[in-house]
């Protein structure tokens, strides 16, 4: 279409609008600019029709030049990115807003039809202008760009007086940093909630199922020492394998002080801790002591402990600069921030635990002689479950108990079951014991638990007395000596042609069972 042409079909409009309000207020302004809006002639056509003789005088050009450069300005600027479609879908309009967040070019988007662009793919998904198009309303939606910046895409249409759709608005807003806080918002108050419910954990009271299960002689003299010492202030340093329970005696050792019994128990597992946050993590840190850290400062575990008692599990796992640094805490009952200057006052009871014998890493120099002396105080050993088999079917028995009430069930264990893990080694202690009872309870489908019941590891020490009619039947049975037998072949020879020697039968059906069995050789 020709200049001429669009000049005569917009000059009449111009001219009604203007004479209708000689004054050109607002509402003449605002017609104007919907009249005239980013058409490429506008220019030339308002000053042909503004310069005619009969607006001599009204100084009408100065008026509408000033009020559209204030428009346009407005738009120009705007943070949101804005682009105006006309009803033929056409791009007419783009700020300089748009061609940051999209990452495209406003020379290569002005001026292109978006269904031509829709079915050819190219630039940019024009979704939003032409829903509004096709609907006549508002429409919203999310769309990414290669800028990488997720934007919300808000269209919405303009009516002429007879109500049909002449105008898109466009609206691109990103959310791309509103995603990113609402994340973080949400990873903190994981967080809070997480931190909440272990502080909560770490005062909740000292529950039955924490309640100390023993038959023994030697459990028996360690709770009588535990009871004595619990009453006075000195460090006490468990010794004991992984899983013998030395948390249980820790809190014994807590809940039996009437002086502390109602502050917290902190638990620290010391080899959990990355070593960067060590410090911190123990000691607190002050407002700014490194990047990242809160503006409020954050208070330490020791702080935390703070007329109650602190149990320091694993602390052979303690490198050797913050040994340093424990050992007078301890002594000087007094911790200082990182990051500050302030000495904070301590009344914290400390009990330590490792399952390392800490003597050789003093030789070795990877455990401070100073700090060593300072915790062991008063040593508690805590035997292993297989140097104590009397404790084993008290614990068996207290642990079904448990998890029956826990899953609502009635299990048993029949005889042979419990001979049978009473002769067994436990290397993973109680905690193993617990672990293997919760898992026969929930995942039985009888009543009683039977050997057959039982992993096959449980079962490598049973003898012939295990092998009951009616307990389990001769296949059952002549798999679970294969097993043992290959298990134990392979293990005292290491080499399936030894065993196959040891067990008088030929190298392949030894690789064959070994394979069937799952026996690792």
């Amino acid at each position: 279409m020709g200049s001429d042409m669009i000049y005569e079909m917009v000059t009449e409009d111009i001219i009604s609008t203007i004479t209708e309000d000689l004054n050109i207020g607002s509402l003449a302004v605002e017609r104007l600019c919907k009249i005239l809006s980013d058409n490429e002639i506008a220019g030339e056509v308002l000053t042909r029709v503004l310069t005619r003789e009969k607006f001599h005088g009204l100084n009408v050009m100065e008026v509408i030049n000033n009020e559209f450069k204030e428009l346009n300005s407005i738009f120009q600027d705007s943070y949101d990115g804005i682009s105006i479609v006309n009803k033929h879908g056409t791009v007419t309009r783009l700020n300089k807003a748009f061609e940051r967040l999209t990452g495209l070019k406003i020379k290569h988007v002005l001026g292109v039809n978006l269904y031509k662009i829709k079915k050819e793919g190219r630039y940019f998904d024009p979704t939003v202008a032409l829903k509004v198009l096709e609907t006549g309303k508002p429409v919203t939606i999310l769309q990414k760009y290669s800028t990488g910046k997720e934007i919300m895409a808000i269209g919405n249409p303009v009516f002429d007086e007879t109500g049909k759709v002449i105008w898109v608005v466009v609206n691109l807003r990103d959310v791309t940093e509103l995603k990113q806080l609402e994340e973080k918002l949400r990873k903190t108050q994981e967080l809070n909630a997480q931190y909440l419910f272990e502080m909560e954990n770490l005062r909740k009271k000292y529950t039955s199922e924490h309640c100390l299960v023993f038959k023994s002689k030697e459990m028996e003299n360690i709770i009588e020492l535990a009871t004595r010492v619990s009453i006075v202030e000195s460090p006490v340093l468990i010794h004991g394998e992984s899983g013998v329970g030395k948390e249980i005696i820790a809190n014994l050792l807590h809940h039996l002080n009437t002086k502390r019994k109602k502050a917290p128990l902190i638990k620290v597992n010391c080899g959990a801790i990355p070593k960067e946050l060590m410090e911190s993590e123990f000691f607190g840190y002050e407002a700014g002591a490194f990047t990242g850290a809160s503006r409020s400062g954050k208070p330490g575990l020791f702080e935390l402990a703070n007329k109650g008692t602190i149990f320091l599990d694993e602390i052979g796992e303690l490198p050797l600069g913050l040994q340093v640094k424990l050992l007078r805490v301890l002594q000087e009952q007094e911790v200082t921030r990182l990051g500050g200057v302030k000495t904070i006052k301590l009344d914290v009871r400390v009990v330590a635990a490792t399952n390392r014998d800490l003597e050789p890493m003093i030789k070795e120099n990877s455990f401070r002689e100073d700090l060593f002396y300072r915790i062991n105080v008063i040593p508690i050993r805590i035997p292993s479950l297989r140097e104590r088999k009397d404790d084993i079917a008290p614990l068996l028995f207290h642990f079904l108990d448990i998890y029956n009430k826990k899953y609502d069930l009635k299990k048993s264990l029949s005889d042979e079951v419990v001979e049978c893990l009473i002769k067994y080694e436990w290397p993973g202690n109680v905690r193993e014991l617990i672990n293997l009872i919760e898992r026969l309870v929930v995942t039985t489908d009888d009543q009683q638990i039977y050997l057959e019941n039982l992993p096959h590891r449980y079962r490598t020490q049973t003898n012939s007395n295990f092998y009951r009619v009616g307990q389990m039947n001769l296949s059952a049975a002549i798999e679970d000596l294969e097993r043992y037998l290959v298990n134990q072949a392979l293990k005292s020879n290491k080499s399936t042609y030894k065993a196959a020697k040891v067990l008088g039968v030929s190298q392949s059906t030894v690789v064959r069972l070994a394979k069937k069995y799952n026996v690792v050789h």
